[in-house]
């Protein structure tokens, strides 16, 4: 690898004027598991790295009755072992153990897989089906962004110059409701997802879904949510009819694209599947 400085600001402030300072030329790195590769190969040139490590609020979690504040530095292994995130969220434990391997997995860092803004990325998804906020430090202070809103494109962020995340909020999950994060890959875990689904279902009084959030990761450029799917169940029982209809209704809209694990067709068929099976588990949680 070959950049002229490595830095290690100790503040928010501290890192927002190295930003600014080396722009374009700069990147800041976590675990390392995605920026160190790309140095290697010289995929990535740069004049500077920037790290976060010695910034404590960037390490932080937090948990209130609010709910969980996770620093962008939390490894996702913490993320997928800790008694307390899986009990209250078991969707973004679960989410987070499906990346790669257990030594990955020790250095690889939830602000790490959110900034690489892969559309196939797992541990995002736990994020997303419980609506979290990303947050967003800048010369002009901290702004909040919506998890689903953060994506633009593969690789593309919301994040302008001299901005970085510092931290996810994560609510505290409505009374009587499930969520869970399914990932399909052929080679398990270490292999990259063909399709993933994540799914949040709140019941009201009745046994009728009062709030859904259905997600994706692979079938499409960014992660994304089926906002028709969740229009399609709300106000309604969740049958098994009402699932086969949601999952053909997601299948019919994603348009996803054919590469080496897997054609558009196949993506199309599987994402009905675990659709399906993601809507089951995140409803048999709510009991």
């Amino acid at each position: 690898m070959r950049f002229e400085k490595y830095c290690q600001p100790t503040t928010t402030s501290e890192c927002v004027s190295l930003l600014k300072t080396y722009g374009s030329e700069a990147r800041m790195v976590a675990g390392g598991t995605d920026l160190v590769p790309k140095l290697k190969s010289r995929a990535v040139r740069v004049k500077a790295v920037i790290g976060l490590e010695k910034i404590a609020e960037a390490k932080q979690i937090i948990i209130n009755e609010k709910g969980l504040e996770l620093g962008a530095l939390v490894t996702l292994r913490t993320v997928s072992k800790s008694s307390e995130i899986k009990a209250k969220w078991p969707a973004l434990s679960e989410a987070a153990g499906h990346v790669s391997s257990d030594q990955i997995r020790n250095i690889a860092t939830i602000g790490g897989n959110v900034c690489n803004a892969s559309p196939s990325a797992d541990a995002l998804q736990g994020l997303i089906v419980y609506d979290a906020i990303v947050n967003i430090v800048g010369e002009n202070g901290t702004r909040k962004v919506p998890i689903v809103e953060f994506f633009v494109g593969p690789g593309k962020t919301v994040l302008e110059g001299g901005e970085f995340v510092i931290s996810f909020t994560v609510p505290t999950p409505k009374e009587n409701s499930g969520a869970t994060y399914k990932k399909f890959a052929l080679r398990g875990d270490t292999d990259i997802s063909i399709v993933g689904v994540g799914s949040n279902i709140a019941l009201d009084a009745d046994g009728k879904v009062a709030s859904a959030i259905i997600s994706f990761a692979a079938v499409a450029p960014t992660p994304i949510r089926s906002t028709e799917a969740e229009s399609l169940i709300m106000g309604k029982q969740l049958t098994d009819e009402l699932i086969d209809e949601a999952a053909e209704l997601i299948g019919n809209n994603c348009s996803p694209i054919t590469d080496h694990r897997a054609t558009k067709e196949y993506r199309v068929e599987m994402i009905k599947v675990w659709a399906k099976n993601a809507l089951k588990d995140a409803l048999a949680r709510t009991k």
